[in-house]
């Protein structure tokens, strides 16, 4: 029995710790564009390895409560902290996973939970790793790490069902807490403005480095089949008759930005003002780093009230989310929101998209 254990602990903490890696890589946005470039599905990755990690964690629930009932109570306090860390993970990552299934708020809620339950486990998992891994011993007092009786001084706070339901309870109201002042902390930065934020946008990018339009001029071709061809620069874009509204933007992967104004320009408008007819029934929206981008229906853009962005809450966008222009639909994920747009090319037939080439995403990617 205790090989058994001994066994299922070691690949246990070798799953968490490809998961905790994974999850960092996919986190920080230099590593994930890295993999994007090399076409290694680090989602995809991620996701296995998580299903793997709850058929282990199902698999090997019974005998660890089996050990922990038994168990000095550091073994206890080990056990339960690593089975509510995989509830919130599962439970979490689930949510995600089937995002387009559950409310905008469930769904922000929940990644945040993945996000701030692995940031609160890594100093744990780390320390735990390298006193395995170095035969390091922390000095815990006897009636911690053995079962010997508790001293006089704290038998009457003997760790209880009861306490244990109250300290998951009170660890997940401060857990909420956390989520939602993380959750609010944009508004508080823009409190004066009329439409304030609510939430955060997490930067996804295919390449390394951004377009540097600031450095060199931006021009949007619109071509393909069209009964004429046009090429603006953002002097014409602006020119044309604007539109500004608040809506919020969600992705893909769970997250979501209330209450943001956007500034801009709708195709519809544009096509209008230059008396372009389309020809093609498809549009292929470039982006101007070389490697995005994404394909919609004519009739999706003309007539679904998409548009082109220059702004974000009275401000020109910032080099991050797309600068000077990235094209939008209402009633899209975001990443059909191609940034850095400088091409919209009519076709006879529809480009599969990047991420519908790479990752298996929805070609119409709507709400």
């Amino acid at each position: 029995m205790r090989k058994k254990l001994v066994r299922l602990h070691h690949l246990h903490a070798f799953m968490v710790i490809i998961l905790l890696l994974s999850g960092t890589l996919l986190y920080v946005t230099p590593t994930r564009t890295w993999f994007n470039q090399i076409s290694f599905p680090l989602v995809t990755f991620h996701i296995v390895i998580a299903i793997i990690y709850v058929v282990i964690v199902i698999f090997s629930l019974r005998p660890l409560l089996q050990y922990i009932s038994k168990a000095p109570r550091l073994k206890k306090f080990n056990g339960r902290l690593m089975i509510t860390a995989a509830l919130l993970w599962s439970g979490s990552g689930v949510i995600m996973y089937f995002q387009a299934s559950f409310p905008v708020n469930v769904r922000n809620q929940a990644v945040l939970i993945h996000d701030l339950s692995t940031l609160l486990m890594m100093p744990w998992i780390f320390t735990h790793t390298i006193g395995h891994f170095f035969q390091l011993r922390v000095s815990w007092p006897k009636w911690w790490r053995t079962k010997s009786p508790l001293p006089p001084a704290i038998q009457e706070n003997v760790w209880t069902r009861r306490d244990f339901l109250k300290f998951s309870g009170i660890g997940l109201v401060f857990l909420a807490i956390g989520s939602s002042i993380k959750w609010m902390l944009p508004t508080f930065s823009i409190a004066t403005e009329e439409n304030k934020r609510r939430g955060y946008f997490r930067i996804y990018n295919v390449t390394n480095d951004y377009p540097r339009y600031e450095e060199s001029p931006w021009n949007l071709k619109i071509e393909g089949l069209v009964d004429r061809s046009a090429d603006l620069t953002m002097e014409d874009l602006r020119r044309l008759p604007a539109t500004t509204f608040v809506d919020d933007f969600h992705c893909i992967t769970g997250w979501s930005v209330h209450g943001v104004e956007m500034k801009g320009v709708k195709v519809k408008d544009l096509l209008d003002d230059y008396e372009i007819k389309p020809g093609g029934e498809f549009v292929t929206a470039y982006s101007g780093d070389g490697e995005y981008y994404d394909s919609f229906r004519t009739s999706q853009l003309v007539d679904e009230g998409a548009l082109l962005i220059y702004e974000f809450d009275g401000r020109p966008l910032k080099k991050a989310q797309g600068y000077p222009c990235r094209l939008y639909h209402p009633s899209m994920y975001g990443y059909k929101s191609v940034k850095w747009v400088n091409r919209l090319e009519f076709t006879k037939e529809r480009e599969l998209g990047y991420w519908q080439k790479s990752g298996g995403y929805d070609v119409d990617g709507y709400l």
